[in-house]
């Protein structure tokens, strides 16, 4: 069966400058954090790359971490020029098992723990002069404390230099329509639920003024899952959600940024050392405690 936020847990997206700049990076700038949001991306990094983050999402709420390895060679004429993988995890505690007592009153058995991990792998490249691809295979895994289930998922991506300012992006997760078959431990029968692809257009426009670089980014989240008013703006079964961001860099070593990330604020930091890269990004959150992530990369 298909259902709906069957994906949701691993589209907390990654890395601190991403999340700083609202998650709007489907056509770039890009880091060793390309193969999550879109694949073609990796065409575009030079050497290869280790980036690794740590969120504490929603305050203590959720321990989010992700590693990912991208080795590229860009003077290569072969069709595929970088490949990848990254190891994505969201879990946390607190999960109240209960049972009933004395008069159907229901108390606590115990706390359980919960987790979803992606492990997946990536391939990019050339197109052309001017456009890439990628195709990224994920394996699913979910922990549910009394249920568990395995899965896979593949997701598509395309880049467009349009203009040497102007860069556009198209990613489909999902893109084979993924899925999660379960053990069927809570309930005595397995099932198998469904994920549906989720279309993310974007667009960069960057400028250059002496020794400063600006990067302009807007993506979409379009979904065909019927969410309504869970999401900004919707139609029928389709739905839009929006994503914005700003970079400012100086001397390619010192970063500001800023955005929104569904409505929801954004802002962070970064600085290049050498061949180290640190980032630190803060989400608002008007319901919930906000989140606080960092990411560090090495070139090599």
């Amino acid at each position: 069966m298909a259902a709906k936020y069957a994906g949701d847990p691993y589209s907390l997206g990654v890395g601190a400058r991403a999340l700083a700049l609202g998650g709007a990076v489907i056509a770039g700038p890009f880091d060793g954090t390309a193969a999550y949001w879109n694949p073609a991306g990796m065409s575009r990094l030079r050497d290869r790359q280790v980036v690794a983050m740590h969120a504490e999402t929603f305050g203590s709420l959720l321990n989010h971490d992700f590693v990912a390895f991208t080795s590229t060679k860009s003077d290569s004429s072969s069709k595929i020029n970088a490949y990848g993988f990254y190891l994505y995890y969201l879990g946390g505690g607190g999960v109240k098992l209960t049972a009933l007592g004395e008069n159907q009153r229901p108390y606590v058995l115990r706390e359980e723990s919960h987790a979803d991990l992606l492990l997946a792998g990536a391939v990019s490249g050339k197109l052309g002069a001017r456009m890439n691809y990628g195709i990224t295979a994920r394996v699913i895994y979910r922990d549910l404390s009394t249920e568990s289930g395995v899965g896979l998922s593949a997701d598509a991506g395309i880049l467009w230099r349009a203009r040497p300012y102007a860069t556009f992006g198209l990613t489909v997760t999902d893109i084979t329509t993924g899925f999660i078959r379960y053990s069927g431990n809570t309930f005595g029968t397995a099932h198998t639920e469904s994920i549906y692809p989720t279309v993310k257009p974007g667009i960069m426009v960057a400028r250059h003024y002496r020794d400063f670089t600006g990067h302009l980014l807007m993506s979409g989240d379009l979904k065909f899952e019927n969410l309504k008013n869970s999401a900004q703006y919707w139609a029928g079964a389709l739905s839009l959600d929006m994503h914005y961001g700003l970079e400012i860099g100086y001397r390619e070593l010192l970063f500001g940024r800023a955005g929104f990330d569904i409505g929801k604020f954004t802002t962070g930091v970064g600085i290049n050392f050498r061949a180290f890269t640190f980032d630190f990004a803060y989400l608002d959150h008007d319901y919930l405690n906000e989140t606080l992530r960092i990411s560090a990369g090495y070139r090599f």
